[in-house]
């Protein structure tokens, strides 16, 4: 080897630009090697902890405008009410080439009616005057015109909280353009709702002897009508639509139909207290708490896909609730269905600080009180709890919100249906295989309709995918050029430090020296400076790999907007990348030693084969 070393040290720039070279080429070869393989792992890894969902909202066909009356500007307002041809539903979303791993769904909410339990609006604040709405008997302080804010008297409550009794309150018939006159020796009766500030004489008058804005709200009479709609969003036929809404009690005002009415709606004042939202659904990482993180399960287990499939009676259930009733896990609760409600999500009637924005009009066609449909006891296999942000989303879960499979429901056709509408992002989504969006889309260009509007939501995998996709390109051709380089490298440094030594050969030869120490003379100095070049080359290429990331480069190569829908990157995972670098060193050593050793042992043997005084006549020819 020392011969071979010192014959090498006399073509000092030769030796030292094969060591560079060398160097170079490993880098090269370990680089684009450490990267694909950082890629791949890192995708592997994480892959199952990614999912990709879809929402869907239907685009309104048109704005229908109404007028209705302002008793505060003594004007009509304008309000537009968005229109629908038609509902879309989840089944028109089943269309050639597209790949679900959960299929659309259109969530409905249905309320439970349960007084034995403990709601969490109760509990906050247990002694709280429920007084957001009623329906009373009153008289007005005095003789008055309603078309701004009066003073009456709640003479007797007919259905509501009783402590409203003989309370005075501020009232007007505030949607009326033309309110009839109120006696003070009569008693009239009406469904009250807390609705818009006071104004009028009042308002002023008070504001005389205050520095600071007063802020009061007035009560105003509501219809008698039914609040139930038919399952293609239009309103049944109802005498009572649209006609009075303050009545003058008489003697037998209750046996008329209006009386019955009234004491009918009355049965139902005040439920919202003893009611828990129950919504049905497919797969629990389609509702939007849970996909991104805002709900999670604290205790128990999810429901199984099998649950789900034959529609177990099994349910999730809020940890504050459970707390609540004294409940635990694998304990019976009992449901009881009273109606539906199929546009909004249970998190826009039942609001998680524990206020409720209730129904009205609880009686079906004929004018009865509403009937519970359906009663099951459903076993909780999970405790989910909330996280509550400052800022509300349309996405927010019910208070008390029970999460059961939808096919445990069998009355979910629209029983007493309050509400309807059409596939809104909060209700309805599906889900899809991870990178399929553009797969997707392209078939939704295809076979869909531009009245759905689709929003995807990936946990940020599509910018890393396609990072780490764009990273393992560049990597490949890394590892492309260091191969290319290596063998070049390799063919010709062996050329010159082998083949063109094929007199040192024939003299050594001459010599009397044997096959395989002329071969160790010639070899060990070219396989020591090729193994130091690779060693430090690849050792070099892992330590700069490390350098480079695969996740961040999906932010300059991925844009996350299309023209058929959108990707929401939110709630990104945290992908800590794959890294294993030794194995990439050695193999490339290795791999770079090896076929060093067997051009130059191929070029060396060639050598061999020819006789020395053969050898020693073609180098005295080239001279």
């Amino acid at each position: 080897m020392i011969n071979s070393l010192k014959q090498m040290a006399r073509t000092p720039v030769r030796t030292v630009l094969f060591l560079i070279l060398m160097f170079f080429a490993a880098l090269l070869l370990t680089l684009g090697t450490c990267i694909w393989l950082k890629g791949n792992r890192t995708m592997a890894q994480y892959e199952d902890r990614f999912m990709t969902i879809g929402t869907v909202r239907q685009i309104p066909d048109s704005f229908e405008q109404t007028l209705q009356w302002n008793a505060e500007t003594k004007d009509y307002d304008v309000r537009k009410k968005a229109q629908y041809s038609s509902y879309y539903t989840p089944a028109d979303m089943l269309f050639p080439g597209a790949e679900y791993i959960a299929e659309p769904e259109q969530r409905a909410f249905y309320m439970s009616y349960v007084p034995e339990y403990l709601m969490y609006n109760a509990s906050v604040n247990p002694s709280a005057l429920s007084k957001g709405s009623l329906i009373a008997e009153f008289s007005p302080m005095e003789d008055c015109m309603p078309d701004e804010t009066v003073k009456i008297q709640i003479t007797k409550v007919v259905g509501g909280d009783q402590r409203m009794e003989g309370v005075v309150e501020n009232f007007c018939d505030h949607m009326n353009p033309n309110p009839e006159m109120l006696y003070q020796d009569k008693t009239y009766v009406a469904i009250l709702n807390t609705y818009l500030y006071i104004h009028g004489s009042m308002y002023d008058e008070l504001m005389k002897s205050k520095n600071e804005v007063y802020i009061g709200l007035e009560y105003v009479p509501d219809s008698l009508e039914t609040g139930l709609c038919l399952p293609d969003g239009s309103l049944p036929e109802d005498a009572f639509r649209g006609g009075q809404q303050i009545f003058e009690v008489t003697d037998g005002f209750y046996e008329t139909d209006t009386g019955r009415r009234l004491l009918n709606l009355a049965k139902s004042e005040g439920i919202w207290r003893h009611c828990q939202p129950v919504t049905g659904t497919n797969k629990t990482c389609l509702m939007m708490p849970f996909y991104n993180g805002q709900a999670y399960i604290c205790e128990g287990r999810d429901i199984s896909e099998e649950e789900y499939a034959s529609g177990s009676k099994v349910c999730l259930a809020p940890k504050t609730f459970m707390e609540n009733n004294g409940l635990s896990l694998g304990d019976q609760v009992k449901v009881q269905l009273l109606y539906t409600d199929t546009r909004v999500n249970a998190g826009r009637k039942f609001w998680l600080d524990g206020s409720i924005g209730f129904y009205g009009g609880l009686v079906d066609m004929e004018g009865e009180p509403l009937q519970v449909f359906e009663s099951s006891d459903y076993e909780v296999v999970g405790i989910y709890d909330v996280t509550i942000s400052g800022a509300e989303s349309i996405f927010d879960p019910g208070a008390d919100e029970l999460i059961v499979p939808m096919e445990s429901i069998e009355a979910r056709d629209g029983k007493n249906l309050v509400s309807c509408g059409p596939m809104t992002d909060a209700t309805s989504s599906f889900q899809i295989p991870n990178g399929s969006i553009d797969a997707f889309l392209k078939s939704w260009a295809e076979y869909g309709t531009d009245q759905l509007e689709l929003t995807f939501y990936d946990m940020g995998y599509s910018q890393l995918k396609a990072g780490i996709d764009n990273m393992k390109k560049i990597s490949l051709c890394l590892l492309v050029a260091g191969v290319i380089l290596t063998l070049l490298l390799l063919l010709f440094f062996s050329h010159l430090f082998i083949t063109k030594q094929a007199q040192r050969t024939a003299i050594e030869r001459s010599l009397g020296m044997r096959a395989a120490k002329c071969r160790w003379s010639m070899l060990s100095g070219f396989a020591l400076l090729m193994f130091v070049g690779a060693v430090t080359g690849s050792v070099a290429g892992t330590k700069f790999s490390g350098r480079v990331s695969v996740v961040n480069a999906g932010q300059s190569y991925y844009e996350t907007t299309y023209t058929e829908g959108l990707t929401n990157t939110g709630n990104e995972i945290a992908v800590e990348e794959a890294m294993d670098t030794q194995m990439p060193a050695v193999w490339g050593t290795l791999f770079i030693v090896i076929t060093g050793v067997g051009i130059a042992w191929g070029k060396m043997n060639r050598s061999l084969k020819r006789e020395p005084m053969q050898l020693l006549s073609e180098r005295q020819e080239e001279s």
